[in-house]
């Protein structure tokens, strides 16, 4: 799947509307929070407020195709695919994870075929 194309930016405002609506989060325990997790990146979501997602400026298929590429590289040394877990929270809707911070690491690892990302579950902000 190209990055830039239009089928991955379908698939990404298709996330989108359908996330939209039910995108509230919910505060997690101590220990999800300091807990690094590996996750399926097919679980996570595209986060509608983030510049990567608005549609005159997506995602740049030069950061994605070189975060790929290092990943591919990584996978093959049994090493963290990134060195950054990718920030999340947890939404209320079916406990799926929105994506606050990497989401061209989010990204690579779908265009590279990557099984399982680190990911770090952050709480969301007193209202």
């Amino acid at each position: 799947m190209a990055i830039g194309s239009n089928s991955f930016m379908k698939r990404m405002q298709e996330d989108i509307k359908r996330y939209n609506d039910h995108r509230n989060t919910i505060r997690v325990s101590l220990i999800e929070r300091l807990t690094v997790k590996k996750i399926d990146p097919n679980e996570l979501h595209p986060n509608p407020d983030d510049e990567f997602t608005f549609v005159n400026i997506g995602p740049s298929e030069r950061i994605v195709e070189g975060y790929a590429q290092e990943a591919r590289m990584r996978q093959m040394r049994n090493l963290p695919i990134f060195e950054e877990p990718i920030l999340i929270q947890k939404m209320e809707f079916n406990n799926e994870y929105i994506i606050l911070n990497g989401h061209h690491r989010w990204a690579a690892a779908l265009k590279a075929k990557i099984p399982k990302v680190r990911v770090s579950i952050v709480n969301p902000g007193k209202r």
